[in-house]
């Protein structure tokens, strides 16, 4: 009876104690996790007790609480994309509002020439027309991010209708003075891929050429079952670098200080609609010549 009483008495005191260490760990625990929240640390949960079930729990809360900082971490860039989105948008809109603003002012003023306001009226359409292509490219922009937005793809002749393009293109390239370098097959190439998207990516390629660079070259060809399509140019300003690794983010421009034509978001376009379509695109810069290549499903 005696031993049965000392033994249950080592038990309750053994219980008791591991009670209190097992209470103490977690009030540790507890400690550790209230300093994590009130302060701006990389601290991670650890446990003294050297058990399984108290290092698994430690190691759960650990994951926890990295998963909480990424999911701040990457709240924290997303709010930060959000204002820089807005102040390009603000930039781009305010600049054409306040050319057309002064040259209205200057349209109603009684002493200008009629050729002088016939000038004017010229500049103030073409400025309107660029306000409604950046508005159309922000909404474009805009509806391509929904993930649940699909392209319709079907046959299509790539080779027709990149010579439709470019042929469209006459104009800008006869003004800028510079003779292209188009190499199409004679061939039809055939990929799956929406019209009027692909119309767009190849568009955006091409302008983009044009604004920014001189001797337009526009290559097509079939390599290891793809169809790729190059579109490369001379820069015109070789004291900008161009990261080629960015040309496809949201409102890049290589300028600082944002002094070129287009809202930065036509290559970003480009891609959100060549990933639409299961197809790839890249773009590289080497020697001042800036080259994008697309790649279509056959």
């Amino acid at each position: 009876m005696t031993l049965l009483v000392i033994a249950l008495a080592i038990v309750s005191a053994a219980l008791f104690i591991a009670n209190r260490i097992y209470r103490r760990q977690v009030q540790q625990l507890c400690r550790q996790l209230k300093f994590i929240n009130e302060n701006e640390t990389q601290q991670r949960p650890s446990a003294d007790i050297n058990t399984r079930e108290f290092k698994e729990l430690a190691e759960e809360i650990a994951k926890l609480t990295d998963k909480v900082r990424e999911t701040e971490v990457k709240h924290m860039r997303q709010d930060e994309a959000l204002r820089e989105t807005i102040a390009n948008i603000s930039h781009d809109i305010r600049t054409p509002l306040t050319s057309l603003d002064g040259y209205f002012q200057l349209l109603t003023s009684e002493e200008l020439p009629q050729e002088k306001k016939a000038q004017y009226a010229e500049i103030i359409r073409s400025r309107i027309t660029s306000l409604n292509d950046m508005l159309d490219e922000l909404f474009t922009y805009a509806k391509l991010q929904d993930p649940n937005y699909e392209l319709e793809l079907s046959p299509m002749d790539m080779t027709a209708v990149t010579a439709d393009i470019v042929l469209s293109f006459y104009d800008e390239i006869q003004k800028s003075g510079n003779e292209p370098v188009i190499g199409l097959p004679e061939e039809p190439v055939m990929i799956s891929a929406e019209k009027g998207s692909y119309t767009r990516i190849v568009q955006n390629l091409v302008r983009n050429a044009l604004i920014h660079g001189k001797n337009l070259n526009v290559r097509l060809y079939e390599e290891d079952g793809r169809a790729v399509l190059e579109c490369s140019d001379e820069l015109v300003n070789k004291d900008e670098p161009v990261d080629a690794s960015r040309v496809f983010e949201r409102f890049y421009k290589a300028d600082k200080a944002r002094g070129t034509k287009g809202s930065g978001l036509g290559l970003a376009i480009s891609k959100e609609l060549t990933e639409k379509m299961g197809g790839s695109i890249e773009a590289e810069c080497g020697d001042g010549i800036f080259t994008v290549s697309f790649d279509a499903v056959k």
